[in-house]
Formats: C-alpha cells, sequence, structure tokens
C-alpha cells in the first residue's frame, strides 16, 4: 500500500521546509544584529603601558640649631612621627630668662606709670574745668555789678550838678553839694575798683589756661618719654623671646623622623648644626612610559585612565582610577613619560606605596568594531607588531 508512505513523505518534506524557512530567517536576524554591530557599536580604545609606577613626593627638610646652646632635654626618638610645631630638641634658656624676666618688670613699671599720667590728665583736666567755670561765673558777676555801679554813677553825677546849680542860685546849702559830690567821688572809685577786679579775674583765667596748658605739656613730655622706653624695653623683650624661641628646635614639617643627631643631655650645640631630618609623605602620582605611535596623537591631558596594580588582581582588590596630567614632548630611550593623578576613592585593600609596578590603562577614544578591523589590517600591512596595537574593551 503505497499511499501512506506517499503521504509520510510529503509530512516530512513540509515540516523540513518550514524548518529552513525558520532558520534563514533567525540566521538573517542575526546577521543583521551582527552588521549593525560591527559598523555602529562604539568600543572604548585604551593605550596600555605595562612600564608603569606609583611615583610619592618626598619632602625632605634638616633641622639646624640657629644659636649656640646646651641640651637640656631631647623630646624626640628616631622614627616618631611629628606634627608641625612639635618640640624635638630644648637648649638652656636661663640667660635669656633673665633677661626678658627683668624686661618684663621694667615694662610692667613703664605701663604703670603712664597710667598714672593718664590719671594725672583727667584729674587736671577735671580741677581746670572747674577752677575756669568758677572764674568764669565771678567775672560774670563782676561785670553785672560794674555795669551797676556806672549806673548809679551816672545817676549821682547828674545829683551832684544839680545841687551845684542849685547852689550858684542859693538854692542849695554846700553842705548838700559837697555830701552830693562826695558820694558821687566814692561811687567813682567803686566803679574803678570793680574793673580792676574784672581785669584780674581775665589775668587769673588767662594764668589758669596757661598753666593748665603748660602742665598737660609736661605730662605729655613724660609720656612721650615714657613710651619711647617702653618701646626700646618691648624690642628687647620680642628680642628675647626669639631668642627663647630659637632655644626650642621644632618640627618645621609634619612628617616622620628620619634622622637624629647622636647628642646627650648636656652637649653643647653650635650655631648651625644640623641635629634632625623630617620627611613628610607627599601626593602619590603615576608614572606611564608608552610607546610613541600608542601616546603621540592619542594621549592628551585631561583622559580619565585605570590603574592595576601588579602582583593585586584587579577582581578582588579592585583597581585605581586616575587622570592624564602631562604628556612628556620629548621620546626618552625610546619611551614617552605620561604623568596621571589618582582620582576617586582608593580601594581599602590596595597599598599606595612608592615605586610599586602597576599597569595603566588610558582611554583614548571610541571606535567601531569596522573602524578597529580596517586599522588592524592597516598595521598588519605596514609591518607594526602585534603587540603595538590597542587594547580594546567594550563600553
Amino acid at each position: 500500500m503505497p499511499t501512506p508512505f506517499i503521504q509520510t513523505s510529503r509530512a516530512i518534506n513540509s515540516d523540513s521546509i518550514y524548518f529552513l524557512a525558520l532558520i534563514s530567517t533567525l540566521g538573517v536576524f542575526l546577521l543583521l544584529g551582527w552588521g549593525i554591530w560591527f559598523f555602529f557599536k562604539e568600543i572604548t580604545v585604551y593605550s596600555v603601558s605595562d612600564q608603569a609606577r606609583l611615583e610619592q613626593e618626598q619632602n625632605t627638610v634638616h633641622v639646624s640649631t640657629q644659636s649656640t646652646g646646651r641640651v637640656v632635654a631631647i623630646t624626640a626618638s628616631l622614627g616618631d612621627t611629628l606634627r608641625e610645631g612639635d618640640l624635638l630638641i630644648e637648649l638652656d634658656t636661663r640667660a635669656f630668662d633673665l633677661d626678658l624676666d627683668g624686661d618684663l618688670r621694667v615694662s610692667q613699671s613703664l605701663s604703670d606709670q603712664l597710667l598714672g599720667i593718664e590719671r594725672e590728665e583727667r584729674l587736671r583736666d577735671k580741677k581746670f574745668t572747674e577752677d575756669d567755670k568758677a572764674l568764669s561765673d565771678q567775672l560774670k558777676l563782676l561785670q553785672e555789678q560794674h555795669k551797676l555801679q556806672i549806673n548809679n554813677q551816672q545817676i549821682q553825677a547828674d545829683v551832684a550838678e544839680r545841687y551845684e546849680r542849685l547852689l550858684k542860685k542859693q538854692q542849695s546849702s554846700e553842705l548838700d553839694y559837697l555830701a552830693a559830690k562826695r558820694t558821687y567821688q566814692q561811687m567813682a572809685m567803686a566803679t574803678l575798683a570793680s574793673k580792676a577786679a574784672i581785669r584780674a579775674t581775665h589775668d587769673r583765667r588767662e594764668q589758669l589756661a596757661s598753666e593748665y596748658q603748660l602742665s598737660m605739656s609736661e605730662l605729655e613730655q613724660r609720656r612721650a618719654d615714657l613710651q619711647r622706653q617702653l618701646a626700646e624695653v618691648d624690642t628687647r623683650i620680642q628680642q628675647s623671646t626669639l631668642a627663647v624661641d630659637e632655644q626650642r628646635l621644632r618640627a618645621p614639617i609634619s612628617g616622620k623622623l628620619a634622622s637624629l643627631a647622636d647628642i646627650q643631655e648636656g652637649e653643647v650645640l653650635v650655631a648651625g648644626q644640623q641635629i634632625a631630618t623630617l620627611q613628610a609623605e607627599g601626593n602619590i602620582t603615576v608614572q606611564a612610559f608608552f610607546s610613541p605611535a600608542l601616546a603621540l596623537g592619542h594621549i592628551r591631558s585631561g583622559q580619565s585612565a585605570r590603574v592595576k596594580l601588579d602582583g593585586f588582581s584587579w577582581a578582588r582588590y579592585g583597581q585605581l582610577q586616575a587622570r592624564v596630567e602631562r604628556v612628556a614632548s620629548a621620546v626618552q630611550k625610546g619611551k614617552i613619560l605620561v604623568e596621571l593623578s589618582l582620582r576617586g576613592e582608593i580601594p581599602p585593600l590596595l597599598p599606595l606605596l612608592h615605586d610599586l609596578p602597576a599597569r595603566v590603562e588610558i582611554a583614548t577614544g571610541v571606535k567601531t568594531p569596522y573602524q578597529l578591523l580596517l586599522q588592524s589590517a592597516g598595521d598588519f600591512l605596514s609591518g607594526q607588531a602585534e603587540s603595538s596595537v590597542n587594547s580594546l574593551e567594550t563600553l
């Protein structure tokens, strides 16, 4: 019976056609996707150097004595970590202390004298104000009395003149005329006396002002002398204080005490003698060496980079982020020096040690796989070594 066999063959052929169509469709989509990836996918291009190391800036400062003195105390030991201003060695300051103590006493005495002058000035100023006011009030009273006496004298002059006319007409007695004339003369004498009193009060007021100005000038002169002496004493105090401070040798910077002279308490040090060396830890930078083909035209300041320390797996310990700071303009021993600074957080497990070898990967741009293939083909045809090809990593 051939019929069932023919139907089975047709079913198998039909399934095979559908399967081939499905496979072809998937192949087309895969080929299309690969083409899009090949021509349009951007891939970060890295310039890689295995000749890199960490560089720690060192700041070394030598500490020397500024004056001769005997050692009385040594407060630091070799290897100590010190902060700026910490005391290292103290020299004998007794001679300076005596001078400083004497000058301080003199300075206090001069300051007290200046305060005394200020108090005396205030007292004299107050007394002058009070005396001048009293004389001014007295002068006003005398002037009013003088005006009144002048008026009374004028009235009495009129009275005496009237009695004189009446006497000539024999209408008044001579006794009345003489009494009126005597009263006029007494008033004239009183007027002259009040005028003299006014002049004397004026003179007394001017004398008081002159004496006040003279006394204030004397006090000002004394103040100027005391201030001059105080300035000289203050200068000596500053010099003594500076001399005492020079006898206390302190750490000029923060850092580790790298060396300390073999000295003992009681030993005399001469001026300029070096007694210690401080070494401060500076910033960690990265120095990498690239071939000119990888550096020139590709690496420039501001580019980001990754630093992987040799011997420390980046998958376990992490890696450092960095930025290009400077690219050398000259080729030295066939290499270009690139300096980088660290950026971002430092992985806690990574030790940052001076001269530790590392691998540096600098992102120099993005290219498509099509462009990279053409570049590789060009490099191959131009005879460049395979090691000169840039490392690639998909973003």
